[in-house]
């Protein structure tokens, strides 16, 4: 038995003193009441050797031996420091035995989350920019279409518009709004009236996309029903544009004018359209398109407010004449 073996048997001694003999098992509870910490396994292993037998047998005089004292310097302290450090490795080793498995699965599902948020990113930004690509090539492609003087080329304004739909039916809903509003001015420009009312009409009621585009939608339907919808239903809906909030309300404003015109209205055309030509927040181009229209008018007459004057009373005419006669 070397030191840390013999510092060990005067612990115990110290402890355990030279009281009756217990069984292995009992003096360990023992010692682990009387100095607060529980004994290792390699501990409780030396109580059932032969040398830890010898120290706890009872003593076979009836008078207590004097306790020895072993003086060890540092020992005792490393002892107690010994059976921390076992008491903490067991208590890692057991708490790694019970949440290993939590541990790994735990790792499992952030590696398998974040390669799906990586795999689902990159496949998104692709999708995306492929969008964009399909809309750039469409959008050139409709430009080239109108000719100078307000020709068309009608092979490539097909070509356009078939893409412009086929990003209105697959693309992400960004996309798909704006495709639809090309899409409706090519139908028009291509004379397919019907058609571009209705997809126009198609992104007004659309209530998944931005209010500035459905506003938009409604506006420009509008524009292009002056001269063909009933007036007083057309008013009515471009009126909700003319919040003093909505940036679309000047043209709104414009619509109203030109509808007021139509119904015969020229006095409320006239007001609205001199309110536009000094209205800060109307675009220069609305503001000079309604000074030029203004300017075209046919001047109101002036209203006649003075009494209309007597006229005198026409001079009685003889019931009948009868000519001279001569004799």
């Amino acid at each position: 038995m070397g030191l840390r073996g013999v510092a060990r048997t005067a612990v115990m001694r110290a402890v355990i003193g030279d009281a009756a003999w217990h069984p292995a098992h009992i003096v360990t509870a023992h010692i682990d009441h009387r100095i607060g910490v529980a004994c290792t396994p390699s501990m409780k292993a030396g109580f059932h050797s032969p040398s830890g037998a010898a120290m706890v047998r009872r003593n076979s005089s009836p008078h207590p031996r004097p306790t020895a004292t072993i003086r060890t310097g540092n020992a005792l302290p490393d002892i107690f420091d010994e059976v921390e450090e076992d008491l903490r490795a067991e208590r890692a080793r057991s708490f790694g035995r019970r949440f290993a498995g939590l541990f790994a699965a735990a790792l499992v599902l952030v590696l398998v989350g974040t390669g799906a948020y990586v795999w689902w990113s990159q496949k998104t930004q692709i999708r995306a920019e492929a969008v964009a690509q399909t809309f750039l090539d469409a959008s050139k492609q409709a430009d080239k279409a109108a000719l100078p003087l307000g020709g068309l080329d009608k092979s490539l304004a097909d070509q356009a518009a078939a893409s412009f739909q086929s990003i209105a039916t697959n693309a992400p809903p960004g996309y798909a709004v704006l495709a639809r509003l090309r899409l409706a001015a090519l139908q028009w420009q291509l004379g397919r009236e019907p058609a571009a009312i209705a997809t126009w009409q198609s992104v007004a009621n659309d209530t998944g996309a931005p209010k500035l585009l459905r506003d938009l939608a409604t506006l420009v339907s509008a524009q292009h029903q002056v001269d063909s919808a009933n007036p007083v239903i057309l008013k009515q809906t471009v009126e909700a544009l003319t919040a003093q909030d909505n940036p679309w309300r000047p043209m709104a404003e414009q619509v109203i004018a030109l509808i007021d015109l139509r119904m015969g209205k020229t006095h409320d055309a006239e007001m609205l359209m001199t309110r536009l030509t000094t209205d800060p927040m109307a675009p220069e181009g609305i503001r000079q398109m309604v000074a030029d229209l203004l300017s075209a008018l046919p001047p109101a007459p002036a209203p006649d407010t003075a009494p209309a004057a007597a006229k005198p009373p026409a001079p009685p005419t003889p019931a009948s004449a009868k000519p001279a006669s001569h004799g």
